[in-house]
C-alpha cells in the first residue's frame, strides 16, 4: 500500500502544480517603463501593484526597462504595457519589433505619459491614438464614463471624481477610436498652466481613455495614472486590468 500511496501523492502534487502553472499563465504581460524626471517615483509602486494584480488574477507578469527586451522577447507575451514610456528611446529596430508584435495580434496598453513623446512617429502616435500637447496643473476633476460596455469601465460610476494631470491631445482620429471616458472641463481650470500663458482645453468632448483595433492587434490608452497613489486605487487598477484582459484576447 505504501508505494501506491506515495505514487498517488506524487501524482496529485504533479497535477495540482500543472493546474497552478496553467492558471498562472492564462496570458502573459510585459510591463515596459522608462525613467524620467516626472514619474520615476511611480515605477516601484506600479510594479508592486502589477505583481499583486498578476497573483490575484493569475497571469504571468514581467517588468523591464531595457528597450532591447522588445526585440529579444516581446513575441513571448500577449500584452505589452507602456507605462510613461514612449517612442523617445526606441530605435528603428525596437519599433520594428513592436510592429511585428502588433501584426501578430498582440495587445498594447498605454498609460499616461506614453502619449507624451518628443519624437515624431506617426505609427506609434497612431498606436497610442493621440499625441500629447500639454496639461494644466494637477487638479481634481470629474471624469465622465461615456461607454460602460467595456472591461476597463464596467465597474466605474457614471461620474468619477479624481485628481490627475488632464492631458490635452492632438492628432486624434476619432473615426477609429472608441472613446471610453472624457473629462469635464467645467470641473477644473483647464487654463492653469505652469507660466502666465493660459492653456486651451479641448472643449465639451475631451477624451482621456479609448480603445481601437490597430495594425492587426488591439490597443488601449488611458491618460490617467500620473501619481503613485493611482496604483493604490482599486478603481484605477481595475480600469487597467480590464484593459489588459481585453487586449489579451
Amino acid at each position: 500500500m505504501k508505494p501506491v500511496t506515495m505514487k498517488s501523492l506524487l501524482l496529485t502534487i504533479c497535477v495540482l502544480t500543472m493546474m497552478k502553472t496553467n492558471a498562472q499563465d492564462q496570458f502573459r504581460v510585459l510591463l515596459f517603463t522608462q525613467h524620467d524626471d516626472w514619474h520615476y517615483n511611480t515605477i516601484p509602486v506600479a510594479v508592486q501593484a502589477f505583481e499583486e494584480m498578476a497573483v490575484e488574477n493569475q497571469f504571468k507578469f514581467d517588468w523591464t526597462q531595457r528597450p532591447d527586451d522588445l526585440i529579444e522577447s516581446l513575441l513571448e507575451y500577449d500584452v505589452v504595457i507602456f507605462m510613461n514610456a514612449n517612442a523617445n528611446f526606441l530605435t528603428t529596430k525596437h519599433m520594428d519589433a513592436l510592429k511585428a508584435f502588433m501584426k501578430r495580434g498582440g495587445g498594447f496598453v498605454g498609460i499616461h505619459g506614453t502619449a507624451d513623446g518628443e519624437n515624431d512617429n506617426a505609427w506609434f502616435d497612431g498606436l497610442v491614438g493621440a499625441k500629447f500637447v500639454n496639461h494644466p496643473k494637477l487638479q481634481a476633476a470629474i471624469v465622465k464614463v461615456v461607454n460602460h460596455d467595456f472591461p476597463a469601465t464596467w465597474h466605474l460610476p457614471n461620474k468619477w471624481l479624481r485628481s490627475d494631470e488632464w492631458y490635452n491631445f492632438e492628432n486624434m482620429n476619432l473615426d477609429k477610436l472608441t472613446i471610453l471616458m472624457t473629462v469635464d472641463e467645467a470641473s477644473y481650470d483647464f487654463t492653469a498652466g505652469y507660466d502666465d500663458i493660459p492653456l486651451k482645453g479641448m472643449g465639451t468632448k475631451h477624451p482621456i481613455s479609448w480603445y481601437q483595433e490597430y495594425d492587426g492587434g488591439r490597443s488601449f490608452y488611458t491618460a490617467l495614472g500620473h501619481k503613485p497613489e493611482s496604483f493604490k486605487d482599486k478603481n484605477f487598477l481595475n480600469h487597467i486590468f480590464g484593459a489588459i484582459y481585453w487586449a489579451s484576447k
